[in-house]
């Protein structure tokens, strides 16, 4: 008999059960001091094992709030607190309303190939964000990835991830959900990041054909398929998926360390690359036509021609009819954009609160923080724009990467500089 839904824990108000699973419960509840909805995940007892309690599993259960802790990125579920109460040991999560991408596992349900992309790459970035700090997940799966109604993406579950910068000792052994497991993995040998990349392969094939690269309901089996067969190869099941994406899929889940992506960051620029194909938005523009309007802006005026070049080839070039919308408020993306021709409106809700022109630049805080777009940018009249994503411009040299920065931080204090004292400050975040 299942036990009784408790009150509250801690301080925190319990409405339903959002979910269970072999490691605990989920609740949905209310934090009564802010009003405002979170998730908490209690760890499971069990009262006829007395070494439940013991040191060592305190340890594993906290070190989901730990290694989350120190993951503030809009695609990692954030936590806000964790805590004892009574037998009850407990962490409290920002809630996303929403579903796994389980969910989007089912061949009745497969996502759009461009929007299964669009969830990788943002996968991506939160892992190249988490592996900065020294941490390896190692639990990538689509239970694991939460896609919100609002269709915002977060990664979620540190419970068993790797903090490869601490000297404790670190949960070992065969951990993790085989199906997902890497051959470094299933062999129980050390691991590094590129284990989450075979990971995140694996749910990427999975999103785009609705079943596993390799499965078995026997482990022994599974481990052997792991470590030495190929999979079926995605276009043969489902053959709209195009072969820039057969090509990634087939890297992320190379069987030899050398093969396989080297990192989040060069696993994200190819899927960049690929999404902005699939989706058609890149103009073709002759190249000495790109070079030129960048050498007429007042943005690169210091740039050498070999830098520009390099910026042309981190950028992607668009170009919108007239009422149209280039960014929509509500949206997160890490990209920043120079128009070359035409004019805009910067928009809050229904209010036009800004004007762009040729030269001008906008989404300097989604570039630099990767939140939230607080604002709508339409264009007047027909628009061409150069759309410079963070990901692509860590490939340029040193030497580019930091001028453009420097030029870009000068345009970001010009902006909020010439925003008149008597703005509100929402405003004038807004326009950038």
């Amino acid at each position: 008999m299942a036990a009784p839904i408790p009150q509250k824990i801690g301080k925190y108000e319990i409405r339903k059960i959002l979910g269970r699973g072999t490691t605990g419960v989920v609740y949905l509840g209310i934090d009564p001091f802010v009003q405002r909805r979170v998730a908490i995940k209690v760890a499971r007892t069990d009262h006829q094992n007395a070494t439940m309690d013991t040191q060592p599993q305190l340890r594993s259960f906290f070190n989901e709030a730990r290694t989350a802790g120190m993951l503030l990125h809009p695609h990692i579920v954030s936590i806000y607190d964790a805590g004892i109460d009574h037998e009850l040991r407990y962490i409290v999560m920002e809630y996303v309303p929403g579903q796994t991408l389980k969910h989007h596992c089912d061949p009745a349900r497969l996502l759009p190939v461009t929007a299964v992309v669009d969830v990788v790459f943002k996968c991506c970035k939160a892992l190249e964000f988490a592996h900065g700090k020294g941490i390896v997940h190692r639990d990538i799966k689509p239970t694991n990835i939460m896609l919100g109604d609002n269709g915002v993406i977060k990664l979620m579950d540190f419970s068993i991830a790797q903090l490869t910068m601490l000297d404790e000792t670190q949960p070992t052994g065969l951990v993790g959900s085989p199906t997902y497991m890497s051959p470094e993995q299933v062999r129980e040998e050390p691991i590094n990041a590129q284990t989450d990349l075979w990971s995140l392969g694996t749910v990427m094939y999975e999103l785009l054909t609705g079943v596993p690269p390799f499965f078995s309901p026997h482990i022994h089996a599974l481990v052997y398929k792991i470590l030495n067969d190929s999979p079926v190869p995605v276009r043969k099941l489902r053959s709209e998926v195009p072969e820039v994406l057969t090509a990634i899929i087939d890297r992320a889940l190379a069987k030899k360390l050398e093969d396989r992506y080297q990192s989040a960051q060069e696993l994200g620029v190819d899927l960049t690359r690929a999404f902005e194909s699939l989706r058609g938005e890149e103009q073709e523009i002759a190249l000495a036509e790109k070079f030129n309007a960048l050498k007429a802006l007042a943005f690169f005026k210091d740039f050498t021609n070999t830098e520009i070049q390099e910026i042309i080839d981190a950028s992607v070039w668009h170009e919108y009819p007239s009422d149209t919308a280039v960014i929509t408020e509500g949206d997160i993306d890490d990209s920043f954009y120079i128009m070359t021709s035409g004019e805009a409106e910067v928009r809050k809700g229904a209010t036009v609160i800004g004007q762009l022109m040729k030269g001008d630049c906008f989404g300097e805080i989604g570039f630099v923080t990767k939140a939230q777009r607080t604002a709508t940018i339409v264009s007047t009249s027909p628009v061409r724009l150069i759309k410079v994503n963070s990901t692509r411009i860590e490939q340029a040299s040193v030497q580019c990467q930091l001028r453009f920065h420097k030029v870009f931080l000068v345009a970001l204090i010009e902006r909020l500089s010439q925003t008149p004292r008597t703005a509100h400050r929402g405003e004038a975040e807004a326009v950038v």
